[in-house]
């Protein structure tokens, strides 16, 4: 049985939330949007673009050429598989940007 990613996007978005000048939320998936990353949001005016993957999942073929073309376009995107490893995701994301985010 696949684990499920659920609990750990909930964290994450709740987390994003509290973070002052941020707004997220969990896309929902299925077949009307196959391949969209789980977490959208924005944080001080930079787009956010990630997927939770638990257990020994990894993204798909579909989920990577999306975080490639947010990466592009100067989102932080990338995927993560715990708590911490979203935080340091974003925390990495906003350092390009020159804009330190206490995690």
């Amino acid at each position: 049985m696949r684990a499920k990613e659920g609990p750990l996007n909930t964290r994450v978005v709740k987390w994003l939330n509290s973070l002052p000048q941020c707004v997220a939320y969990k896309r929902k998936g299925g077949p009307a949007n196959p391949g969209q990353l789980d977490v959208t949001g924005c944080l001080k005016g930079i787009r956010i673009e990630i997927e939770g993957k638990v257990g020994d999942n990894k993204p798909t073929r579909l989920q990577k050429h999306y975080i490639e073309k947010w990466a592009a376009a100067g989102a932080i995107t990338g995927w993560y598989s715990s708590f911490e490893g979203a935080k340091k995701l974003v925390q990495l994301g906003m350092e390009r940007y020159n804009i330190k985010i206490k995690i």
